[in-house]
């Protein structure tokens, strides 16, 4: 995960309109050689190397009360660690990369341990948790190759990747109170046979792939409580046979049990489980009948496995003969990859009660096939959410109506349908602008076509969303000489994105959805309205010329990779009033320098900087979000100055 260690500053003034450094810094104890640092301040343990005894054991000095960031990262001649009462935390990636260390004890007393914290400690054994932690930070044990047995007796959180390739591990002891387990949490702990989850009473949810690739993997029985299992959360487990789900599971994500004997070997009709979660069906679609069994959520159970490159029986044998189907009434949510592949879907009927469609859900496009599924959501009054790529490929869709209901929708979700490419093709002969802007629903704009040698798109006052991909390789008649240039999604003969310079955002917006900006190379500048209150994933990704961007006070949510490699951005600044920010937002984002993350936010998405942000100096950010920094911040191969914002 990290090539390089991150120096971190410890700064904890505040700064109001640029970042500054502390005055009067308390005296610093250091003593350095060739082969060893020490290096204390205010006492917090700053770095510590080549300090162990001749046995390779260290004890953590009483009067140490932090373990900084990066403190032992390296030291390959730390066999053992003794950490006392005192100590009240263990900074992120405090014992990255110790390749030697094999036993560590922490009293009572210290209340976290920082993201990455033993991060690829080869060596690690033995290892014992206090009961005063009550979280596992992301990464925090990833790649312990040597840890067979760990006892999370205390822990209410486990994060991603927290216990990720402890190929070892054949025992875990989990807390009855453990409320959530991370994506990918114990992916390829692949000598773990069994686990105990039913005594987790307080369990809520299960993550993407938390347990994907567990080889040995014999039982699960999921508790009472819990509500939702990730997608491909037991991915490959292939000695899978037992697995218990309660009624209170609402939501089971694409092909989470798939790859399991347990899966395969169900031979029902409909396999329902939880709340009426329909993960599986084997009926031939000529005695195909969805009414009656109480369905509230259609999980992968059509997903056509040999049109993806898998083998048939994976997914629903028959997909390939699909040619209708109709939703019962009850049915909340059609899951992630629900009817993906069903190539001779043609008819679709869906219930007034549908609330969610997931992403992929009805994707049929190929590079040798479409569908002519004619899917109506007219009647959908309680639709809220389209996912990208939802109805890619459906040809047969001639009208795009959505209920009012409708507040997002995703990336390419009616691309390459009959409805969107006529509206491009009328389009070309519309005088008036804003006669080229496809709206429908409640304000929501899919589509828009600029003529060529226009440079700024002004998108008219009423809309409140910009749906996913509405600004993004979609929209105009011209198309570039060199084609490699072409976005990701260069298969459409519209794109806008080597030409429009200027884009003004309406005083009604409320949402931006994914990728609706997507590399979109020549744009400089952005402003925000004030009611725009969500930025979705990649929504301004690869937007290459964007420098400026300001705005948007209230903006509460920005998703993954939303301003990911807009390499002319140096500094950026979130709202005080933003509280969920995805991973990898600035990822590759090669000229940003600084960053001011929200007071108070302590859970920021992962991976913030990866991908060669060289030139990053500094970033501001909450000391709650402290024990997540390494995961924050991402693989940087340079130091930066990290300041935290002052407490008082």
């Amino acid at each position: 995960m990290k090539n390089k260690i991150v120096a971190l500053g410890l700064a904890a003034c505040f700064a109001v309109a640029c970042f500054s450094s502390c005055e009067d810094t308390p005296p610093v104890e250091t003593t350095e050689s060739n082969t060893k640092t020490y290096t204390v301040e205010d006492s917090v343990l700053i770095s510590c190397i080549g300090q162990a005894d001749e046995n390779g054991v260290y004890v953590v000095p009483d009067t140490i009360t932090m373990i900084g960031e990066s403190a032992f990262a390296g030291d390959d001649t730390l066999r053992e660690v003794v950490i006392g009462s005192n100590v009240k935390s263990i900074g992120s990636g405090a014992f990255q990369y110790c390749t030697s260390l094999e036993k560590v004890t922490i009293a009572e007393g210290v209340e976290s341990i920082g993201s990455s914290a033993f991060y690829a400690c080869s060596a690690l054994s033995e290892i014992s948790l206090p009961s005063t932690v009550e979280r596992l930070e992301p990464y925090t044990f990833y790649g312990c190759e040597s840890l067979e047995s760990l006892s999370l007796a205390h822990i209410r959180h486990i994060d991603d990747y927290a216990m990720w390739y402890c190929s070892s591990l054949e025992s875990v002891t989990l807390s009855e109170d453990l409320t959530v387990i991370g994506d990918w949490a114990f992916s390829q702990c692949q000598s773990l046979e069994n686990i105990n989850l039913e005594a987790c009473t307080k369990l809520e949810s299960i993550g993407d792939y938390a347990f994907s690739i567990c080889g040995m993997l014999r039982s699960v029985a999921i508790p009472e409580g819990t509500k939702s299992i990730g997608m491909l959360a037991f991915y490959d487990c292939s000695r899978l046979t037992e697995v218990t789900i309660p009624s209170t599971v609402e939501e089971i994500d694409f092909a989470a049990f798939n790859y399991t004997p347990w899966y395969q070997e169900h031979t029902a009709d409909y396999l329902i489980v939880g709340d009426g979660v329909l993960i599986k069906c084997t009926v031939h679609p000529l005695y195909l009948d969805l009414s009656g069994k109480g369905i509230r959520y259609i999980s992968s159970a059509f997903w056509n496995a040999e049109a993806s490159g898998y083998a048939k029986e994976y997914g629903y044998r028959y997909a390939s003969e699909l040619e209708s189907v109709a939703i019962p009434e009850g049915v909340r949510i059609i899951g992630s990859s629900a009817f993906e592949g069903c190539v001779g879907l043609q008819s679709v009927s869906l219930p007034s009660t549908l609330e969610r469609i997931e992403n992929n859900a009805f994707n049929v496009y190929s590079s040798s096939y479409t569908s002519q599924a004619n899917i109506s959501l007219e009647n959908c009054s309680q639709l809220e959410y389209i996912g990208s790529y939802a109805f890619y490929g459906c040809t047969g869709i001639e009208k795009i109506l959505l209920p009012e209901s409708v507040d997002y929708v995703g990336a390419y979700a009616f691309a390459v349908t009959k409805a969107y490419d006529q509206f491009m093709e009328s389009a070309k002969d519309k005088e008036n602008e804003n006669d080229r802007y496809l709206i429908v629903g409640d304000g929501i704009l899919l589509a828009a076509y600029v003529r060529n040698g226009q440079t700024s798109v002004t998108i008219p006052e009423g809309v409140r969303v910009i749906a996913g991909s509405a600004f993004c390789g979609w929209d105009t008649a011209y198309v570039p000489e060199d084609t490699s240039q072409l976005s990701t999604s260069g298969i459409s003969k519209y794109n806008l994105s080597y030409q429009v310079t200027s884009v003004a955002l309406p005083s009604t917006l409320e949402t931006i959805c994914d990728s609706a900006f997507f590399r979109m190379m020549q744009i400089t500048e952005i402003v925000f309205p004030e009611s725009l209150t969500t930025i979705g994933n990649s929504a301004f990704s690869f937007c290459s010329s964007l420098s400026d961007i300001s705005g948007g006070a209230n903006i509460a949510e920005i998703g993954s990779d939303a301003f990911s490699f807009c390499t002319s951005l140096k500094f950026f600044r979130f709202s005080q009033n933003t509280v969920s920010i995805g991973a990898g937002v600035f990822a590759g984002c090669s000229a940003l320098e600084g960053v001011y993350f929200p007071q108070g936010l302590a859970f920021i998405g992962e991976e913030q900087f990866a991908d060669g942000c060289t030139s990053l100096v500094e970033i501001r950010i909450s000391p709650e979000a402290r024990p997540r920094i390494y995961s924050i911040t991402g693989n940087l191969s340079q130091n930066i100055q990290v300041n935290y914002y002052s407490e008082d």
